[in-house]
């Protein structure tokens, strides 16, 4: 029966799987955590029809911003990065959008339910992480089967 040492050094590869996820889980959650608590926080201001403006394709790498009147003054606000810049492949840039701003600070505003891409990039950042896991539970259902972690089907180790 293995015990000490050698009982802990079989978990050794599932362990850094696991741990590798967690790194990777970072990413996704900073992006999509991020994100949304933008988009929720103005969710419930004041609601206004303004005009889209993208400096390029998405507004992740380029700017994307609204101008809209609030409080009888014009108004440019700054996008989320995240936010959807096509729709049915035809550039928004010009359209009018719905936004929704904070009375406090009209210049922090979001589409109106825009959480855009935010799902799908963070989908899209988890994808090692889903890759890991999947890695990590194999290696751990090996392990406690008494075979070595990257060889499912050999024998069973002799105890």
């Amino acid at each position: 029966m293995d015990s000490g040492q050698g009982r802990l050094r079989r978990f050794r590869w599932p362990l850094v799987f696991f741990v590798l996820a967690a790194v990777f889980a970072a990413a996704p959650l900073s992006v999509g955590i991020t994100q949304w608590q933008r988009v929720a926080e103005v969710q419930g201001g004041v609601r206004a029809v303004g005009t889209f403006h993208a400096d390029g394709a998405n507004c992740w790498r380029h700017r994307c911003w609204v101008e809209f009147e609030a409080g009888g003054k014009r108004v440019e606000a700054d996008l989320p990065a995240l936010t959807e810049t096509r729709e049915n492949k035809v550039s928004r840039d010009g359209e009018e959008i719905v936004v929704r701003y904070l009375p406090s600070d009209p210049t922090r505003a979001a589409e109106e339910d825009g959480y855009g891409y935010v799902g799908a990039i963070t989908a899209a950042l988890s994808l090692p992480v889903v890759i890991l896991l999947i890695f990590g539970v194999g290696t751990l259902v090996a392990v406690l089967r008494g075979r070595p972690p990257f060889s499912p089907w050999s024998s069973p180790q002799p105890s």
